[in-house]
């Protein structure tokens, strides 16, 4: 018998879910009330990303924008291939759950049911009262798809992953940047020699970091702008760009016709009651979208009925895409947990991009590889062999006998467990 989902939302969690299980198979439709592509593609992943590509001196941001907007085409147009491929059905309008399986859509009298349906309607960012954009002298993240002009002053606000890339992205263009990341300091998530590299780098690079802070107030003017920190410090700028965080967006999608509360708890296969899954940022931190692409493909395969496994979370990697760039898998720390650090240098590859930086590779006590971090040019990919040898449950032998590609940065673990080994 042929089975029917629905997902809720067309962000990078909703397209993955209809794609797997369209091809696996069901019957599928996506109800998305913004365009295809989501939050991700046009008010904050993508945006961001191509900024940071883009990023020198002296470029004008009507080049990166024009730049965006292609990139953004490009980007739909193939995600809308693959779900026609695939035969999935689109309904751009609001929907929302009206009963088990059951979804409400707006502007039609009848009901959509299914055997299944995945909630993936992403997430929304939050700010405190005083701190909340104007999008005039105090922007977000989802105002980077429109910024037209460049100021000569940037205070940053917030000191995880998207304040890092910010901070980073606007001292790149030629601005003075004053970064408060807050009283959790600079990316809290990761392991401290791994964010401390960065916060040195960026101020090597002339970003003015004002440490363990808790940013109080913005008074706005026409012409600018002051932060107002906790011990009274005033910070003038031009613009300023708040990245305090995210929440799931939750609020409208009718739990509560479903007696669940909000969030609603979640097994492993992101399961909130039999036939009701939620994915991708809707599910809470982290927010990643290689998270978010896990949870559906496991979510819709669940729902089908196929085998997976529960999402592990000690495969998702986490990077910060400034420069260096700083990536982190797995357990790096712990009871039980061994490291060795080596510098990029000793890869051909980091010698052709930027030597400077460091890989530290951990494994437990019996030999298995459970984690590392990276500081340095294009660190993230050089954590994928990494992810793939938690997954498979490898040693470091594993990693020391494989043999990938010269020059590449995918050496760094190879290198690494192979000196691990040498020493023991």
């Amino acid at each position: 018998m042929e089975k029917r989902l629905i997902v809720l939302g067309a962000g990078p969690a909703g397209i993955e879910a209809a794609l797997t299980a369209a091809r696996a198979g069901a019957r599928v439709t996506v109800v998305h009330e913004g365009p295809l592509g989501g939050r991700a593609a046009h008010g904050s992943l993508l945006p961001s990303k191509v900024w940071l590509s883009k990023a020198r001196r002296g470029i004008e941001p009507a080049a990166i924008l024009a730049r965006l907007q292609g990139v953004a085409r490009a980007w739909i147009a193939v995600q809308s291939r693959l779900l026609d491929q695939a035969g999935v059905t689109c309904i751009q309008a609001r929907g929302r759950l009206a009963g088990p399986g059951v979804i409400e859509v707006e502007g039609q009298a009848k009901t959509l049911d299914a055997n299944a349906v995945i909630l993936a309607s992403g997430s929304e960012p939050s700010f405190r009262p005083e701190l909340k954009p104007d999008g005039k002298r105090v922007i977000a993240p989802r105002l980077l798809a429109r910024l037209d002009w460049l100021p000569a002053r940037v205070v940053v606000i917030g000191g995880g992953a998207t304040g890092s890339e910010t901070a980073y992205l606007f001292n790149a263009l030629g601005c003075a940047v004053t970064w408060l990341p807050g009283r959790s300091g600079v990316l809290p998530e990761f392991a401290r020699p791994a964010a401390d590299g960065l916060r040195q780098a960026l101020s090597a690079r002339g970003v003015h970091l004002v440490d363990s802070v808790y940013t109080c107030d913005i008074e706005r003017r026409d012409d600018g702008a002051t932060v107002i920190d906790e011990n009274g410090g005033r910070h003038e700028a031009d613009l300023v760009f708040v990245a305090t965080g995210r929440h799931p967006d939750l609020s409208a999608q009718g739990l509560e016709s479903l007696g669940l509360d909000t969030p609603p708890r979640l097994d492993g296969y992101g399961q909130a009651m039999p036939g009701l899954y939620v994915v991708g940022d809707a599910a809470g931190e982290p927010f990643l979208a290689n998270r978010a692409l896990l949870q559906a493909r496991i979510a819709a395969r669940h729902a089908l009925g196929l085998p997976t496994a529960p999402v592990n979370p000690e495969l998702i990697v986490h990077a910060v895409y400034s420069q260096p760039e700083v990536a982190q898998v797995g357990r790096v720390t712990g009871e039980g947990i061994r490291s060795l650090a080596v510098p990029l240098d000793l890869t051909l590859k980091a010698h052709l991009l930027e030597p400077a930086g460091e890989f530290t590779l951990a494994w437990d006590t019996q030999g298995r590889v459970r984690g590392a971090w990276v500081v340095g040019a294009h660190a993230a990919d050089a954590l994928a062999p990494v992810a793939a040898a938690i997954a498979a449950g490898a040693g470091l032998e594993h990693l020391a006998h494989s043999a990938p590609a010269n020059p590449t940065l995918s050496e760094l673990a190879t290198v690494a467990a192979r000196i691990a080994l040498d020493q023991v």
